[in-house]
């Protein structure tokens, strides 16, 4: 009863359920199209093509949430309307910079140096294509969001998702292979940013007439972003891209490609909803923080809800993945949902931490967001030579790695809660 009564109140507050309710539709119906394509893919394309193609978007993966540099969530949070302009635009400058470097780095370690993969070579050009479109994303998403357009950003969402996985299947079926997934990925990107960009397309003389001095102001401004923020948002995204890396390295391309089904059915959703999620956390913590110095009343009501959809999708997955994946992608697949099963418990409190850590940023405690996120690489790497030395089969390193991230995750969410609080305002 007093549950019932607290999701009662929390379901009250109209504009942040709305937001959350029109946030997560997009993510569940995106979700419902990524798991009715997936029984096609595990047809069409190998466990070893799948694997070649969750390598080239790892890269995507480790670099696309950093790839502003941070700056794109300040365009949520600053105060002063004209100061935006200025930090689009150095966005986009930082975009162009960063994508070519990353392609170049990553791309040439894995498809120039290394043999086996030198038939591959043209994946640096999509890398570099993935992060442009992937930061001009983030910098219209944080834009709409600043505005409250959550229908928009669905509906772009949706359609992009939708794009992606019919491609998929179209170029799959004409034997275009690793790079036919490739171009259905990187080309749905493109739709939806022009409509998502309408509202800004009035301003863009603004931005592009924002001068270096006015760039060089907003970037000190939030030189935190940059300098803990996105170090912090990395070494995330590389603990997580460490699985699919070690994986590879430990057990090869079928295993990887395995696991690729595992993630996009479990992983990449729940990913995809978190962040629609903290979109509007963020926005609320933000002016509640404004306001009374807390954002705890955000805090809670973000958690609680968030922990309504964890619970109950966690023991469903426990309990039912092998089954299903057994039935819907054919019996050879039945080891990813065996994969989905012991990664799930992890998952759901990752879906309610990811989502909630934001608040690290409204309080502009960053370093402490990056001494978290650090010890998940700790973590990843302590899983990989444990594995290694003690010969781990794939099942038992992704169970360390279960159990090892989540104490962090648990971790994690008494600190946001500590600062959502105000009980370490001054520390």
């Amino acid at each position: 009863m007093l549950l019932m009564s607290r999701l009662k109140k929390l379901l009250s507050d109209n504009g942040f359920a709305k937001a959350v309710i029109t946030l997560v539709s997009g993510s569940l119906i995106a979700q419902a199209l990524t798991i009715a394509v997936s029984p096609l893919l595990t047809r069409i394309f190998s466990p070893k093509e799948l694997g070649v193609y969750t390598l080239i978007l790892t890269a995507e993966s480790l670099f696309g949430s950093i790839i502003c540099g941070r700056y794109d969530v300040s365009i949520v949070s600053e105060p002063n309307e004209e100061k935006v302009y200025p930090i689009i635009k150095l966005s986009l400058i930082v975009t162009l910079i960063f994508s070519f470097l990353a392609a170049l780095g990553y791309g040439s370690f894995y498809f120039i140096f290394n043999e086996e993969y030198t038939g591959y070579s043209y994946a640096i050009l999509f890398i570099f294509l993935m992060l442009v479109f992937n930061g001009l994303m983030r910098i219209l998403e944080s834009y709409n969001n600043r505005y409250k357009e959550y229908k928009l950003m669905t509906s772009v969402f949706v359609l992009k998702t939708s794009m992606q996985n019919l491609g998929s299947v179209v170029l799959g079926l004409l034997n275009f292979g690793v790079l036919g997934l490739l171009v259905s990925h990187t080309g749905g990107m493109l739709f939806g940013l022009k409509k998502q960009s309408t509202k800004l397309k009035k301003h863009m003389k603004i931005v592009f007439s924002s001068s270096r001095l006015e760039m060089k102001e907003v970037a000190m401004n939030h030189i935190r972003l940059p300098l803990y923020s996105a170090p912090a948002m990395f070494a995330n995204r590389f603990s997580y891209a460490s699985i699919a890396l070690g994986i590879e390295a430990l057990y090869g391309l079928g295993v990887l490609g395995l696991y690729s089904i595992s993630y996009k059915a479990l992983g990449l959703p729940l990913t995809v909803m978190s962040n629609n999620v903290a979109k509007v956390f963020y926005q609320e913590a933000s002016r509640e923080y404004d306001k009374t110095g807390k954002f705890i009343k955000s805090f809670k009501k973000t958690a609680m809800l968030l922990a309504l959809i964890a619970i109950p999708m966690v023991l469903i997955l426990y309990f039912l993945s092998p089954l299903v994946f057994e039935i819907v992608f054919g019996k050879e697949w039945r080891q990813a949902g065996i994969y989905v099963q012991f990664l799930a418990p992890m998952f759901g409190i990752r879906l309610i931490v990811n989502t909630v850590a934001y608040g690290l940023q409204v309080v502009k405690k960053q370093h402490l967001e990056l001494i978290l996120q650090i010890l998940f690489i700790v973590a990843s790497f302590t899983c990989f030579i444990i594995s290694k030395l003690l010969k781990f089969n794939v099942t038992q390193y992704l169970i360390s790695i279960s159990i090892s991230f989540s104490i962090i995750y648990i971790l994690y969410f008494f600190t946001v809660m500590l600062n959502a609080s105000g009980k370490l305002k001054n520390r």
